[in-house]
């Protein structure tokens, strides 16, 4: 790729999936303006299946002086049908964490491919790595009682930030089933609580420390 394009690549996976994913990673950076944060993007198959074995690291850039490579590790299964809230990895490694994943050839069954699910899954990941690669989300700042609530809570916001850009992403009902699983163990979600979602959602409550005060308000998990 030449001119203003990330250079986008794939391995770890069979090269029909890679060439279905170049051209939907390369219009999701370009959308979500990674070019002004890194050169490229490299997305490997892991063998960690479900949606919460996601990791993301940079690495040094094609040349010298250039922006650093984003490379996202997830499982193939990733972009087929969409399976949000069936991910069965335990735990779940947070939104913050760098930690590469293993890479192996992929050799498992092969997942019907859906151009559809695979650019909500990558648009809602993007855009929360450049969340944090721009600072905007810093996990350190987070105690570990909060971790669980906020990363919930601030995938509600980077759903609804793609739904006001019109850019694939979640939906507000995919979403609102995610935070009654999440929350309503802990408690009955009222109000005030729908209020919350419906704030964050909306970019009412859109900072780092304003969502870490309201998610104290969200019963505890």
């Amino acid at each position: 790729m030449t001119g203003l394009s990330l250079r986008v690549s794939c391995v770890g996976m069979a090269d029909s999936l890679a060439a279905e994913l170049i051209p939907l990673v390369e219009s999701a950076g370009m959308a979500l303006d990674l070019l002004c944060h890194v050169s490229g993007i490299r997305i490997c198959g892991d063998d960690l299946p479900g949606e919460n074995g996601f990791w993301w690291r940079l690495e040094p850039g094609f040349r010298r002086g250039e922006l650093p490579v984003l490379v996202l590790f997830c499982h193939e299964g990733c972009f087929g049908c969409r399976g949000l809230w069936t991910a069965t990895v335990n735990p779940p490694r947070e939104i913050w964490e760098q930690a590469p994943a293993q890479l192996e050839d992929c050799g498992g069954d092969e997942t019907e491919f859906s151009a559809e699910g695979s650019a909500v899954f990558l648009h809602h990941h993007l855009l929360t790595a450049r969340d944090i690669i721009r600072g905007d989300l810093v996990g350190r700042n987070l105690p570990g009682a909060q971790v669980e609530a906020f990363s919930e809570v601030w995938a509600v916001s980077v759903d609804g930030r793609l739904a006001r850009q019109g850019l694939p992403g979640y939906s507000l009902a995919e979403r609102r089933g995610k935070f009654v699983r999440v929350f309503s163990p802990a408690g009955i979600l009222l109000p005030d609580h729908w209020q919350i979602f419906q704030s964050i959602w909306d970019g009412a409550l859109s900072s780092q420390k304003d969502i870490q005060e309201i998610v104290k308000r969200l019963p505890g998990l």
